[in-house]
C-alpha cells in the first residue's frame, strides 16, 4: 500500500474512532427517524419533508439463468426479486451529514433522518436508518451553509471512485430528480468526488455545470435553504431496474450518433484488460491474447479512454470479452446482440453484469475460473487473480462463429 492511501485511511479511520468519542456540537446528533407512509399521505408533514412518488412499489426481477444463480458465490446470493418504493423528497432547512463511506444522512430542521433517502451500510450491506453510524457520532463539525437547494448524488461505498458504481449508483439519481420535476430548481449537485476524470466528464455530457458541483469529499456536513433527495437507483439491493439501463443509454448513445467512429475505435473484438489493476489480474493474459489473436480482437484498458471514447468503441462491438470488473459496466453502450463474455474467479461469482446484459438485450455468456483456496467474502473474493482456461473462451468464439456463418448461410438462400 502507498504510504499516501496508508495515511489517508489511517487517519479516517483514527477520525471515525475519535468522533464516536470526542463530544463536540452533540447538538446535531439527530434524535430519530422521519418515517413516510405512501399509503397515509396524511402522516407526512410537508413543512418537514415533501414527498415525490415516482416509481411506487417498482417490483424488479433478476433476470440470469438458472445456472448462474447457483454459481453464485453463497455471500453473494441475490434476491430473485426485489419491490422498491422510488422516491423524491424536498427537506426545507434540511442539512447532509456523510462518511462518504458507509454513511449518507439526510436531516430535517426538526433534526430527524429521514429514511428511505438515507444511507447506511453494514459490511456492504443496507440497514435500517436507525442504524446509521451519525447516531454513535459525538463529534460534529458545524455545517457549511448554503444559500439555495442541494440535491444530494451521494451513494456511500464504492461510488466514491469506482467506475462501475458511479454509472449504477450516482448518475441515475438525475433521471429521478427530472421525474420529480425539480431539476430546474437544483442550484448545487452535491456528488461523491470529483477527483477521477470519468466522473468530472460524465458530469459535463449531461450538461452540469462545473461551478454548481460540490463534492462530499469537501463538505462532509452542509445544510441549504432546501435539501432535495432520492432513493437509491438500485434500492437497497443490487439488482439494477430497467429503467436505470434505459436512463444510460438515452443519456449517452445519442451524443455520438452523428460521429464517425476513428479506425482504432472500430474494434468489433474488444478484450477488457485488468493490466492496471492490483486485483483480478488474468495471470496467463499473454496466452489468452495469443488465443484472442485470431478472432482479431484488440486489447483495451478502459481507464485510459475518455468516455466518448468509450461509446464510440462499445457501441461499435460485436463481441466483448473481460474478466469481471468495473470496465464492463462500458456495456450499456453496446448495441442489443453484442456478444458479452464474462470471465469469473470461482471465489467471486456475482450476478449484477448478467443481469444489465439482459435487460439491456445482450448476448451473454461466461466462464468460471477454478481457484486454489477456498473464498469466505466479497472482500477476499474480488483480490483473486485469475488463471484462464482459454480452451472455454474459445469454444464460446467459436460457437458463435458457426452460428453466424450459418445464419448468412440462410440469409444467401
Amino acid at each position: 500500500m502507498k504510504p499516501k492511501v496508508f495515511y489517508d485511511k489511517s487517519t479516517k479511520r483514527l477520525k471515525k474512532i475519535l468522533g464516536r468519542v470526542i463530544p463536540r456540537n452533540t447538538r446535531f446528533r439527530p434524535n430519530g427517524v422521519y418515517r413516510i407512509n405512501l399509503n397515509d399521505r396524511r402522516t407526512c408533514n410537508n413543512a418537514e419533508v415533501k414527498v415525490h412518488s415516482i416509481y411506487p412499489n417498482l417490483v424488479t426481477p433478476l433476470e440470469i439463468s438458472e445456472e448462474l444463480y447457483k454459481a453464485c458465490s453463497d455471500y453473494w446470493k441475490p434476491k430473485r426479486s426485489v419491490t422498491t418504493d422510488y422516491l423524491v423528497v424536498e427537506v426545507p432547512n434540511g442539512r447532509v451529514y456523510t462518511d462518504n463511506e458507509s454513511s449518507v444522512a439526510i436531516v430535517t430542521q426538526l433534526n430527524r433522518v429521514v429514511e428511505n433517502v438515507t444511507l447506511s451500510l453494514t459490511d456492504g450491506k443496507v440497514t435500517d436508518p436507525e442504524q446509521n453510524n451519525i447516531f454513535d457520532q459525538s463529534y460534529f463539525q458545524a455545517p457549511t451553509r448554503f444559500k439555495g437547494t442541494v440535491f444530494s448524488l451521494l451513494t456511500g461505498g464504492a461510488g466514491l471512485n469506482n467506475i462501475g458504481h458511479w454509472f449504477l449508483d450516482v448518475l441515475p439519481r438525475l433521471h429521478l430528480l427530472r421525474e420529480s420535476g425539480l431539476y430546474d430548481e437544483v442550484d448545487w449537485f452535491l456528488v461523491p468526488s470529483t477527483r477521477y476524470s470519468y466522473q468530472t466528464e460524465t458530469l459535463e455530457l449531461l450538461g452540469i455545470p462545473a461551478d454548481k458541483i460540490i463534492t462530499g469529499v469537501e463538505y462532509k456536513h452542509l445544510t441549504a435553504d432546501k435539501i432535495i433527495a432520492s432513493t437509491a437507483p438500485r434500492g437497497n439491493h443490487t439488482l439494477v431496474p430497467r429503467w436505470l439501463g434505459q436512463y444510460v443509454r438515452d443519456s449517452f448513445l445519442p451524443l455520438v450518433q452523428n460521429e464517425k467512429p476513428t479506425m482504432e475505435e472500430k474494434a468489433p473484438y474488444l478484450y477488457i484488460s485488468r493490466s492496471d489493476s492490483a486485483i483480478r489480474n488474468v495471470l496467463n493474459e499473454k496466452e489468452l491474447l495469443e488465443a484472442l489473436e485470431a478472432y482479431k480482437f484488440k486489447s483495451i484498458v478502459s481507464s485510459k479512454y475518455s468516455i466518448l471514447e468509450k461509446i464510440r468503441m462499445f457501441s461499435q462491438a460485436k463481441v466483448v470479452v473481460s474478466a469481471t470488473g468495473a470496465g464492463l459496466i462500458s456495456m450499456f453502450f453496446c448495441k442489443p446482440g453484442t456478444k458479452i463474455i464474462e470471465i469469473f474467479h470461482e471465489g467471486f461469482v456475482i450476478e449484477p453484469f448478467y443481469d444489465i446484459a439482459t435487460k439491456i438485450d445482450l448476448d451473454y455468456d461466461y466462464i468460471i475460473c477454478k481457484g486454489d483456496k477456498k473464498v469466505h467474502d466479497a472482500t477476499e473474493g474480488q483480490r483473486q487473480h485469475l488463471f484462464v482456461e482459454t480452451d472455454q473462451v474459445v469454444e464460446i468464439l467459436d460457437k458463435m462463429r458457426k452460428s453466424s456463418e450459418k445464419t448468412s448461410n440462410v440469409e444467401t438462400v
